[in-house]
């Protein structure tokens, strides 16, 4: 009965490695790529005067309910406005910085936090990282290939409509195992860059860290 048991973990792993490794991207019908022209200050003051007449609703559950979207789109836009923005296929990146939290220990945590707008393509792009063995990005600081510690890709994808936005948080800290077992390293003399291996593109975006000084 062992043995079967065992036998049958084994097939389930070989089944789950198969899959993962046999993720077969799409391809994207291209149009032009849409120039982002906003502006950001004069759309800013109309967003906030939508939010206005939000807290004349009768409960709580109303005033949130008209809030979100309206509050959603600043944070998208306040982030847009300080960010770098980087092309790679039908995606636009944008990248505002980042810091690495550094423990008393040593121990080195790098949240990343980007926006993804599908510009051009007519077709739904898919943004996968689903696994170590399976991500289409990476931390490089030219020795090391730095894998993800956890991330914001639901079931291992991120969907993006046409002109639709997405926000990408990737996590790089402890080695967690199953493919990782490489902690992220920050050492303030190197540089770094996040490895964007897409299908559709790739590209060496500069990540210019800093690092948060602990207590």
């Amino acid at each position: 009965m062992k043995k079967i048991y065992l036998g049958l973990i084994a097939f389930v792993s070989f089944v789950v490695v198969v899959f993962v490794n046999s993720y077969v991207p799409p391809s994207y019908d291209m149009i032009e790529q849409q120039e982002v022209s906003i502006d950001f200050e004069k759309r800013l003051e109309v967003l906030h005067e939508e939010l206005k007449p939000c807290k004349d609703e009768n409960n709580p559950g109303l005033v949130a309910e008209c809030e979100y979207p309206i509050k959603n789109e600043v944070k998208e836009l306040e982030f847009k406005q300080k960010s770098e923005t980087f092309v790679v296929g039908p995606i636009t990146y944008y990248y505002a910085g980042g810091e690495v939290d550094v423990s008393n220990q040593g121990m080195a945590v790098f949240s990343l936090e980007m926006l993804a707008e599908n510009t051009g393509s007519s077709d739904i792009v898919i943004l996968h990282c689903s696994g170590a063995v399976s991500c289409n990005y990476h931390v490089w600081d030219g020795k090391t290939k730095f894998i993800f510690s956890s991330n914001n890709f639901a079931a291992g994808n991120i969907g993006i409509n046409p002109g639709q936005t997405k926000s990408l948080n990737i996590i790089f800290g402890p080695g967690q195992g199953y493919g990782n077992y490489v902690d992220f390293e920050y050492d303030p003399s190197r540089e770094y860059f996040l490895l964007i291996e897409e299908p559709f593109g790739s590209k060496d975006i500069p990540l210019e860290l800093t690092s948060k000084i602990p207590n």
